[in-house]
């Protein structure tokens, strides 16, 4: 009986961490099986809420390696039924859990955001999240822009106000990798139920932000499950980031897609020159600057990349202004967009665009760049690359070809048109084009 168990154990440690199966499953037994019927032993002490999450997948394996459609039912022991010599020791262990929210900036705040209208939807419903956090229809709130547009922003406000408003509010806030760490590192010393007790108990408002970084962590992700189905039953208010529409996330779990989609998605989209030029200001009035009208028309119309960019470009007029002694003029101006520009164009490799390319249409790099039309997958991938290649570098468009088997300029020409049009039509793509952009490193 328990050899049908074993084969199913053998499926679940090759879709599993070594982690998460020696903790959850290496222990299990097949106890009883029936028609239409099988119970799985369970040893005392694991998180019962585990295996709800795993269930599927647990039927899955069942199913491939059994061809038995039966139920799979979970038989946990009690603690009775383990020695007392075991249950001694391990009284009193891990009583100490470490609070995992990382600091809030106090720069962050609703006064000195400029949304613009690119922007203002967002603005208004986190700000009505911080108005509210005790019941809220935007639960969750989840909020998605390319890199730099103020999501981190938008959401730390949320913490400060909150925290102003009523000090006794418990605030977490962390990244998605911070939550990730913790988890497996919870998980190695066996400490999940304590974690997963610390949300559930002890956070009023929980702030993740960048959960695409979840993509294909589905532990982290089932753990996150569960959390959130907690915290949202107690009507505790979670706000998410992302540079993607959650339904955009590339291997994220259709039900964590179902429940971000119960509150309220919002986005923000890069700023206009007229938002660019607000933001200019605010940044100078911020420092004490005087910066005439003129010279912040033109920092907005040559960096209109993100706002992280603006806000650098100040910090150089102010660095250019005393190194020079000189008030802020064109001339600094100028010599700050010529230090800016590159950046925006970043110099990376073709083997870096190839890479990254590869990576996401999972496509191998030596099918890109052999001579030849290729399948249309194929084709769409080395225009994406092309486009990148030219973005990206200052590499010519005939050098571009020619990495390409030789491919003369006019087919990268019309590669780079072929993408432009496409990111002007659909806006998913163009996220896809950025968050590429914003993946390649040398």
């Amino acid at each position: 009986m328990q050899v049908e168990w074993e084969r199913c154990l053998n499926y679940l440690r090759g879709m599993l961490s070594d982690s998460v199966y020696k903790t959850y499953f290496a222990q299990t037994k097949l106890v009883n099986q029936t028609t239409g019927h099988a119970t799985i032993s369970i040893p005392f002490g694991l998180d019962t809420k585990v295996y709800s999450a795993y269930k599927d997948l647990i039927r899955l394996g069942w199913r491939e390696t059994t061809h038995d459609d039966s139920p799979i039912e979970f038989d946990f022991l009690s603690q009775e039924a383990i020695p007392q010599s075991v249950v001694n020791a391990g009284e009193n262990v891990f009583k100490d859990f470490a609070k995992p929210s990382v600091p809030l900036s106090s720069s962050f705040r609703f006064e000195n955001f400029v949304p613009g209208d690119k922007a203002q939807l967002a603005f208004n419903a986190a700000l009505a999240v911080a108005r509210n956090p005790d019941g809220t229809q935007y639960n969750p709130l989840f909020i998605y822009g390319s890199s730099g547009l103020g999501k981190t922003h938008l959401l730390q406000a949320i913490g400060n106000y909150i925290l102003e408003d009523d000090p006794n509010k418990r605030v977490c806030y962390l990244t998605s990798e911070d939550f990730s760490q913790q988890y497996m590192k919870c998980l190695k010393e066996n400490r999940v139920t304590e974690m997963s007790d610390f949300y559930r108990n002890e956070v009023d408002i929980l702030l993740i932000d960048d959960i695409q970084n979840w993509t294909g962590k589905y532990e982290t992700q089932n753990e996150f499950f569960l959390i959130f189905n907690a915290l949202h039953q107690a009507g505790k208010q979670i706000v998410l980031t992302s540079d993607a529409p959650a339904v955009e996330v590339k291997n994220l779990s259709d039900r964590l897609v179902s429940r971000f989609a119960w509150g309220l998605t919002v986005d923000i989209q890069p700023p206009d020159v007229e938002t660019r030029e607000a933001i200019l200001q605010k940044k100078a009035e911020e420092r004490h600057l005087e910066i005439s009208d003129e010279v912040i028309h033109f920092l907005a119309e040559h960096i209109a990349s993100n706002v992280r960019c603006l806000e650098s470009a100040i910090i150089k007029l102010t660095l250019q202004a005393s190194l020079m002694n000189h008030d802020i003029d064109m001339s600094i101006a100028q010599k700050v967009v010529a230090e800016i520009a590159p950046t925006l164009r970043r110099r990376v490799s073709l083997d870096a665009v190839l890479h990254a390319v590869s990576q996401h249409y999972e496509v191998p790099e030596s099918k890109l760049t052999e001579p030849g039309r290729g399948t249309k997958e194929i084709s769409k991938a080395r225009q994406v690359a092309m486009f990148l290649m030219r973005e990206c570098s200052s590499i010519s468009l005939q050098s571009i070809g020619s990495r390409f088997g030789g491919k003369d300029h006019s087919t990268v020409v019309h590669a780079i048109k072929s993408v432009k049009k496409e990111m002007e039509t659909d806006p998913s793509f163009a996220r896809l084009i950025e968050s590429l952009k914003n993946s390649i490193h040398d």
